[in-house]
């Protein structure tokens, strides 16, 4: 059943800034964010690249207990629930999707470094410098409890972890909203692929790229890819029935799928995403999954074929980076800005197309579309999409 829902607020932190016109003119503009890796020891690592959020969250007191990404998270939860007009309350819900429950590295670094091999005087040789609430910070539905402490959101909601998190959430806001058991939904994602755990698997499987420069890294649907650049991104939408929005920014709903393939989803699962929200002849503009492999993208635009052959490709990630659970909701904001606009953004970085169906966009180009499919892929074996429409 096809579940629409009108997005009234949004907020968010990218790559290519906070605001929603600069992020626009940015990303229509051509441009990248993608960057040596500024963490210390990051060149240490096999991908040396990154699109990180620029500077650091505002002074809160929740940096007890939340990390970098959770405070913007729960920042853009504010401004997108201010934005929408809406108040809490027993009919405001909230839906969460987040990387997943990670113990980072680079907390535990101090406390390990001079340690002995026969663990003698641990306390003194630095687990004492642990932060007390070093466990509670990497608690998943942080940003979750304490949006809804703070905003007063105490109707249904959920947190969903994983690479496809915020298209999870997406699609269980629009139930509960469809099923009346809420009137708004606040929608929040946040995830970061820079943290060094990742980056490791990332580097591991070769997933991430290998470059050592930016104007070396190719973006996704090039000839030369081979590999995607991580990022991170905080993002968060508001959510009513179409009938409850009378000037909505854009209406949007979504899926998800997995095959529990260890890596990349199969191009089947992909098929599925694009199957249930991708009309033939109706969709006017595509974001794909980004995965900056060749024989990946290959795949991606055989299945994209049965949407028409000509159908523009673009790729948000080109310029901001994979996005991990924050995708969708990056995705939804993005592709409602630019059709209301009347243009699609070009690939960022995009020099030599590979062959294939649908047509990668080298260059900002004009269009009357009024509706896009959006598609995301992360490990393991996980798929979602969404379709955004906007007024004519």
């Amino acid at each position: 059943m096809r579940l629409p829902v009108a997005v009234i607020g949004r907020a968010w932190r990218t790559p290519l800034g906070a605001t929603i016109d600069d992020v626009i003119v940015r990303l229509v503009a051509g441009e990248r964010a993608v960057a040596p890796n500024a963490r210390s020891g990051a060149s240490g690592y096999a991908c040396t690249l990154a699109a990180a959020i620029a500077g650091d969250p505002a002074r809160s007191r929740n940096a007890r207990f939340l990390r970098r990404m959770g405070l913007f998270g729960l920042e853009v939860a504010h401004e997108a629930l201010a934005a929408s007009g809406i108040a809490g309350g027993p009919r405001t819900g909230l839906f969460s999707g987040v990387g997943g429950l990670r113990a980072h590295w680079d907390d535990m670094m101090g406390a390990l470094v001079d340690q002995r091999d026969d663990g003698r005087d641990a306390w003194n040789r630095g687990l004492r410098d642990i932060h007390p609430y070093w466990m509670l910070r990497h608690l998943s539905n942080n940003v979750h409890a304490l949006a809804s402490a703070e905003l007063g959101l105490h109707g249904e909601g959920a947190t969903f972890g994983g690479g496809n998190g915020g298209a999870q959430a997406i699609a269980a806001a629009a139930r509960a909203l469809w099923d009346g058991a809420i009137d708004a939904a606040l929608v929040v994602a946040y995830d970061s692929l820079l943290e060094p755990e990742t980056l490791v698997e990332l580097g591991a499987r070769r997933a991430a790229t290998h470059a050592t420069g930016a104007a070396l890294a190719a973006p996704p649907y090039d000839a030369r890819a081979a590999g995607f650049v991580p990022g991170e991104a905080a993002a968060a939408i508001v959510l009513v029935r179409p009938a409850d929005a009378s000037a909505p920014h854009a209406l949007v709903e979504a899926v998800d799928a997995a095959d529990g393939q260890p890596a990349e989803p199969t191009a089947a699962t992909v098929g599925r995403i694009v199957a249930q929200l991708g009309d033939p002849g109706a969709v006017g503009a595509v974001d794909g999954a980004s995965r900056a492999w060749p024989e990946l993208d290959a795949d991606e635009r055989l299945v994209l074929a049965a949407l028409g052959a000509d159908t523009p490709l673009v790729s948000i990630a080109a310029a901001t980076g994979r996005l991990g659970a924050a995708t969708a909701v990056v995705q939804a904001i993005a592709l409602g800005e630019v059709l209301r606009r009347g243009v699609l953004p070009p690939i960022a970085g995009l020099e030599q197309p590979a062959d294939g169906a649908c047509i990668p966009l080298a260059r900002a180009t004009p269009t009357r579309a009024r509706s896009a499919l959006a598609l995301s892929t992360a490990a393991p074996g996980l798929a979602a999409g969404i379709r955004v429409e906007v007024a004519p």
